[in-house]
């Protein structure tokens, strides 16, 4: 791994480079490359990238798809920086995006967007509820729990092709044939007019019409190869999507650990990288498992477990921590606690986070991972604030969830592409008085009358065709949008600032512009607005960190030692910390009843997943791993017995009753092994 000093040696990178260059040279028309937490995957598809273009492929002819939109523009950077930094000047032009993104680009070229005003885009999770959702209801007067399971069971059936997939509860009452009708007649004219999709559509539609024979990849994409990140959280019909452009002689080359696929709820299927080269004979296999992250006493533990709990068809791997052979060795720490009672628990987690930030470790070097929030998250935050920790929790809202914060997302949006159909309805529906039927009305009145929902916000409207009510909201809009008409993306935010805090103010209030103040002085003096909007949408603090760093680094700012984001430690949810790390990880509430909890246990499946997030878990520390149940907390407002969860037993050691957290000397062994990672 380029980039990483002592104590693994020059020698063992050395080594594990190998290995990843082998893989990145494979000249099997398809590879598929096995890499375990922290191994060096994406460096491996780095040089991937940089060994085809020596090869004389073209940089157009090369596409590399990741799982989300923000992981797909962290991996876009980093290919093209690494591949510049190595001469290709072309590097620019290798496409980099997500999977539905590359399902638009072909749909494009095969002329079959034409139904919609401009290139749609993807819903996110807040637009797909407070958008489409909220304007479904609205039309059919459902609640939200019936219009969400209304359109889960669309988005289960373009992800598998069955309308009852493995994975899919479907909700009692269950959805009647008149309400999918529901669905359809209002999705198809909606999302046209909006110029957007919704999870999942886009690629059911390339396969219906790749099945159809109606569409050919490499002539309409020039397409000649195919690199997948995390193919381990492809679904049924993402995995078909692939197999198509395979059968069409596009060169794949497919990287993930089906360990780490933990999105059955996305209906994932594991199944996919495990029978990769079984499904395509003269498949290159290869495997990195040379882990960079972990200490050997995280990693054993971690390997313990998933062996004690391995999914069907798992493949089986050789992994090691570098850190056993490294100079000095890092032996890294497991403690596995038992507690009397929760309160106890989580007083244990909050000093000893207390006591690790006292000695020096940054606050967001730690992490702490909840499997229910309901169960946990209390007694933690309050045990935390008691010890004078500075923490964010999951539930806790980030700008990006303020109102201000969407705003000025969609402004950003805007400024970038002023043709994001779905951001001038977020402006337009954000503003102080303007609700969801006001919304529906000005797009149904839209449809009925044949208008671009673009064309609304900046050209002169048409007579008689809105109602007061309307015409009042999108002349709000109207006026925001031509406020913001000669900014470029380029622009220095801070040219900005405060034309975006009056319009923050003039949608809601003081306290919101405020919002949008406080949110600013954080950022890098000097950062562009596109780099803002990147920022924005970042999933995780990596991603939000590898953005500001790339902001200092254009302005030639040194890079803080304490870090560029608020020191703070962070719980988060067991999903919501992949692809993460920290040096001390906490991992508490390995009860029965909590993990893998009373949904889970019925299925066999679930079981095994839930055993797939442990890991996942587990793999996110580098120096310790502090892991701890409890024998009695309060659930539904009752003190309540608890056992220790199934997996407890299989952690590569013996759990220890405990009345307090981390002794002087586990803060000492702990700060000593980090000093060495």
């Amino acid at each position: 791994m380029r980039g990483r000093s002592m104590p693994i040696t020059a020698a063992q990178i050395a080594v594990a480079e190998a290995v990843q260059h082998a893989a990145a040279h494979d000249v099997s028309a398809q590879v598929r490359l096995v890499a375990g937490p922290g191994a060096g995957k994406s460096a491996a598809i780095e040089e991937r990238v940089r060994w085809l273009l020596n090869q004389g492929v073209g940089a157009a002819a090369i596409c590399a798809v990741s799982f989300t939109r923000a992981s797909s523009l962290d991996l876009r950077r980093r290919v093209h920086q690494f591949c510049a930094a190595r001469g290709h000047v072309d590097a620019d032009q290798v496409r980099v995006s997500t999977l539905h993104s590359l399902g638009l680009r072909l749909l494009r070229a095969a002329g079959q967007l034409d139904a919609y005003p401009v290139d749609p885009l993807v819903l996110d999770s807040w637009e797909t509820e407070n958008i489409f959702d909220s304007e479904f209801g609205h039309a059919y007067t459902l609640g939200k729990v019936r219009r969400e399971s209304i359109r889960r069971e669309h988005e289960a059936f373009w992800s598998t092709g069955s309308w009852a997939p493995a994975n899919y509860i479907p909700p009692v009452p269950p959805i009647t044939v008149a309400e999918r009708a529901q669905f359809s007649a209002f999705h198809i004219p909606r999302t046209q007019t909006y110029a957007c999709v919704l999870p999942g559509e886009i690629i059911r539609q390339c396969v219906s019409l790749l099945e159809a024979g109606l569409i050919d990849p490499l002539a309409l994409l020039n397409m000649e190869h195919l690199i997948v990140d995390e193919f381990q959280d492809l679904n049924p019909l993402d995995l078909c999507f692939v197999e198509h452009m395979i059968q069409r002689g596009v060169r794949v080359f497919v990287a993930g650990d089906d360990d780490q696929s933990v999105y059955s709820f996305r209906f994932a299927a594991p199944s996919g990288i495990q029978e990769f080269h079984a499904k395509y004979p003269g498949t290159g296999a290869h495997e990195l498992a040379a882990c960079f992250r972990c200490t050997p006493g995280v990693l054993s533990a971690s390997v313990a477990l998933i062996a004690a709990y391995p999914a069907p068809g798992r493949i089986t791997k050789h992994q090691h921590s570098l850190y056993l052979g490294s100079a000095p060795p890092v032996a890294g720490t497991v403690h596995r606690w038992r507690f009397a009672n929760a309160t106890l628990e989580a007083r244990a987690i909050a000093e000893s986070c207390r006591d690790l930030v006292a000695v020096g470790m940054n606050p967001r070097d730690i992490l702490i991972l909840v499997s229910n929030q309901r169960a946990l998250g209390l007694q933690l935050t309050t045990e935390l604030t008691n010890a004078g920790v500075p923490f964010e929790h999951p539930r806790e809202e980030g700008f990006l969830d303020s109102k201000a914060g969407r705003l000025t997302l969609a402004l950003v949006r805007l400024v970038c592409d002023n043709e994001d159909f779905v951001s001038l309805r977020t402006v337009l529906g954000l503003r102080n008085g303007v609700g969801v039927g006001t919304c529906h009305c000005i797009c149904e009145a839209a449809i009925a009358n044949n208008l671009n929902f673009r064309e609304i916000f900046y050209n002169p409207i048409p007579a008689g065709v809105f109602d007061a009510r309307s015409l009042r909201a999108l002349n709000h809009a109207r006026a925001t949008c031509g406020n913001i008409a000669g900014w470029a993306g380029t622009d220095p935010v801070n040219t900005r600032t405060a034309s975006i805090h009056d319009i923050v103010q003039d949608h809601y209030d003081a306290p919101a512009a405020a919002t949008w103040d406080e949110f600013y002085a954080t950022l890098p003096a000097g950062m562009s607005i596109e780099e803002l909007r990147d920022f924005l949408w970042a999933d995780t603090d990596e991603q939000q960190i590898t953005v500001i760093e790339a902001v200092l680094t254009r302005l030639g700012t040194p890079i803080p030692t304490a870090g560029v984001l608020s020191p703070r430690v962070r719980i988060m949810t067991m999903h919501g910390a992949k692809g993460l790390s920290a040096r001390a990880v906490f991992i508490p509430g390995l009860e029965e009843q909590i993990f893998p909890g009373p949904w889970r246990q019925p299925f066999p499946g679930l079981v095994l997943e839930a055993a797939r997030l442990l890991y996942v878990s587990i793999t996110r520390a580098r120096a310790s791993c502090i892991l701890s149940y409890c024998q009695h907390r309060v659930m539904n407002g009752a003190m309540s017995n608890q056992t220790a969860s199934r997996f407890a037993a299989h952690l590569a050691g013996a759990f220890v009753g405990k009345a307090d957290g981390l002794t002087p000397a586990d803060v000492k062994q702990i700060m000593a092994d980090c000093a060495n990672l």
